[in-house]
């Protein structure tokens, strides 16, 4: 008789063990979808920023013609395209909330849009914040020491962009996210990127 209970406890022990083991590749595999989620998610959202980057980099003709310096020629309008450009690009709606609730679960919020103008070796820096907020100022002799806020060394014209957004993963998790992308003008012309 011992020895049915011993088959018995090592019966339960097994299955015990079976149930860790299952909850447990239960728990790796909920992490490997959601980490794929996030990284579709971040691939889709970079995209769209290096887009509407772009899309903004309206460029001062008459400044070209004259010193072939690539510039933005108004920061103002340059930020309303890009704004316009982000809201097609990710497919927002008027609350610039995305029709896809799965992958962005609330509305796209602009943390700050940048313009590095470069002209010889100084660089003017156009700041627009979340909040309305513009500022800008110039550096002297800063072509190759400025940066932007992602860490990329500003080297001709560039501009950079930074939006948040919550995003709801697989088991009802909800994180809020940032992206940031810079684009240099002049190697995206030239298709260096």
């Amino acid at each position: 008789m011992m020895r049915t209970g011993s088959r018995s406890s090592e019966g339960k022990v097994e299955i015990i063990t079976g149930m860790y083991l299952l909850l447990f590749l239960t728990i790796i595999l909920s992490a490997q979808i959601q980490m794929g989620f996030f990284m579709t998610a971040g691939t889709f959202m970079e995209d769209a920023l290096a887009a509407s980057n772009l899309a903004s980099a309206v460029i001062d003709v008459q400044e070209y013609g004259i010193s072939h310096t690539l510039q933005i020629a108004v920061p103002d309008d340059a930020y309303a395209i890009y704004r316009d450009a982000l809201k097609v690009n990710l497919g927002l709606d008027e609350n610039w909330e995305h029709g896809n609730k799965s992958l962005i679960s609330g509305p796209i919020t602009i943390q700050e849009y940048a313009i590095y103008n470069v002209k010889k070796q100084d660089v003017t820096i156009h700041v627009f914040s979340g909040n309305g907020g513009y500022s800008a100022w110039m550096v002297k002799d800063g072509l190759g020491k400025v940066e932007t806020p992602d860490g990329t060394i500003v080297k001709s014209t560039s501009i950079y962009s930074r939006i948040s957004f919550p995003i709801k993963g697989v088991l009802g998790m909800s994180v809020y996210a940032d992206k940031e992308k810079t684009v240099d003008i002049v190697s995206s012309l030239l298709g260096e990127e």
